[in-house]
């Protein structure tokens, strides 16, 4: 049976020149980068020259870039840092936050969610596009504190400014890298401390590199305007699904549909109907959808992303998100339309 896959917000499969690139890193450049060796130097060499590569197509020095293995990896390193380095002061958080970023917050004494911001507000804390609904957000500004941008869904998909914040994360299996590469930048200068030591990345983050994947992910890298102009253009694609679903006058309502979004992204509030079951039937019938965040599919808990935005906890639980690759077509979107009608 053919299957659609359109989950693009969990996961995208790697660029072939990023897995070109990794099967060859596995073969030529297994060596430790911190080995003095000239096997290790070549390792360090490749490992610098990608760090370069990616700085440059980000806009920023090379020096301000932390290689780690996931988002989540990222965000743990930098709030856990920042926190003994700012104080007592609190953190103002975007309340429809990944739990990847909730979660080290936990060491924080005190957090606000936006817009509420305290006077003596630390850092503030904003992802530039939502996970399970694809809403895009502005970062706030906010006068002597520090700002942090969750650029984890939006890389790849749309255009990510870095003018406007001090420090931000990105994902690389999300815009065409392989698992198990992942970046956190931080401008120059910023207060922060390593929570993870060790010689590894200017002593910020400990653990020996991952060159296969990081090579791998300097290979996306590579094709990210491309990347971003085939999603840009799936906004049609998008458009047109969602007429189609609302014309059904079921009372199925677009998440977000009159604010800016991802253009990949239409998040479906289904009434009546258990997402997770609506999910299941459609995976049945050849489609891979999402519930929300992949990290929370199949828990009972329903999402905050969706309550946040002030839906009830029953809205919560019948939320199904379709997110298309980039090289979806019209064809296929018709299919998952027509079996969306018939399953529900």
């Amino acid at each position: 049976m053919l299957r659609l896959y359109a989950d693009a917000n969990a996961t995208v499969p790697p660029h072939p020149e990023a897995v070109e690139a990794v099967r060859r890193a596995m073969v030529e450049d297994w060596a430790n980068p911190t080995s003095t060796h000239r096997e290790g130097q070549r390792a360090r060499y490749k490992l610098e020259e990608a760090r370069r590569e990616i700085a440059a197509a980000l806009g920023v020095a090379p020096g301000e870039l932390v290689f780690c293995a996931s988002a989540t990896e990222a965000l743990h390193l930098l709030l856990r840092g920042l926190r003994p380095a700012l104080g007592d002061r609190p953190a103002a958080v975007f309340p429809g936050e990944h739990s990847a970023c909730l979660n080290p917050l936990r060491d924080w004494s005190r957090v606000a969610w936006l817009p509420e911001v305290p006077e003596d507000c630390a850092t503030v804390v904003q992802m530039a596009a939502n996970n399970e609904t694809g809403i895009l957000y502005a970062m706030p500004q906010v006068p002597g504190a520090l700002r942090v941008k969750d650029c984890a869904q939006a890389w790849g998909k749309v255009p990510v400014d870095l003018s406007d914040c001090d420090a931000a994360v990105f994902s690389g299996h999300k815009m065409g890298g392989p698992r198990g590469a992942a970046l956190l930048w931080m401008r120059s200068g910023l207060p922060w401390e390593a929570v993870m030591e060790g010689p590894q990345e200017r002593r910020r983050r400990g653990g020996t590199e991952d060159l296969p994947a990081i090579l791998g992910l300097a290979a996306a890298v590579r094709y990210l305007t491309e990347r971003q102009s085939l999603n840009a253009s799936l906004v049609t694609l998008r458009d047109a699904l969602e007429a189609e679903i609302l014309g059904w006058n079921r009372g199925i309502e677009v998440i977000g549909k009159d604010r800016p979004r991802l253009p990949n992204t239409t998040a479906l509030l289904v009434r009546g109907r258990n997402g997770e079951a609506v999910q299941a039937a459609l995976d049945l019938a050849g489609f891979a959808v999402s519930t929300g965040s992949a990290c929370h599919s199949g828990a009972v808990k329903p999402s905050h992303a969706i309550t946040t935005l002030g839906y009830s906890l029953d809205d919560a639980r019948s939320v199904v998100r379709l997110s298309l690759l980039p090289d979806a077509r019209p064809a296929e979107v018709d299919a998952l339309a027509a079996a969306l009608q018939r399953l529900t």
